[in-house]
């Protein structure tokens, strides 16, 4: 952690100083830093996603519930990255539109589940066929 910290520290301080000079090569420093960061956190994921399977087969959860969780949390990654550089790179309007369009796609990955919680309380009270 303390390589990613000084990587990002250092980075951070070249694209301030460049940003003065050259703003738009500031921006370019700073979306090749964020890559170079997210690429070494994705590889972080594998540890991640096997603790995440060895609880969902001893919660007897389903393989695609639990996809869909992985679709939820990668979503909302990415576009977290991605409005974070628009914002850095002076584009609010375009950094939110993102983020909308991130919660549109979060609500519709999750439908199915919505779906299934409905069903079983349907059944819970006796409404279900």
């Amino acid at each position: 952690m303390i390589k990613v910290a000084v990587f990002g520290i250092v980075t951070s301080l070249i694209a301030m100083k460049i940003k003065t000079i050259r703003p738009e090569i500031a921006v370019v420093i700073a979306v090749i830093s964020s890559i170079l960061l997210a690429m070494y956190g994705l590889k972080q994921m594998e540890e991640i996603l096997t603790v995440f399977e060895m609880i969902r087969s001893y919660s007897k959860i389903p393989q695609s519930y639990f996809q869909i969780l992985l679709k939820l949390i990668g979503i909302s990654f990415i576009c977290e990255f991605a409005s974070n550089i628009c914002k850095d790179a002076g584009q609010a309007s375009i950094a939110k539109q993102i983020e909308f369009a991130g919660k549109l796609a979060i609500l519709i990955v999750g439908l199915p589940v919505f779906e299934s919680l409905l069903g079983t309380i349907q059944k819970l009270l006796g409404n279900g066929t």
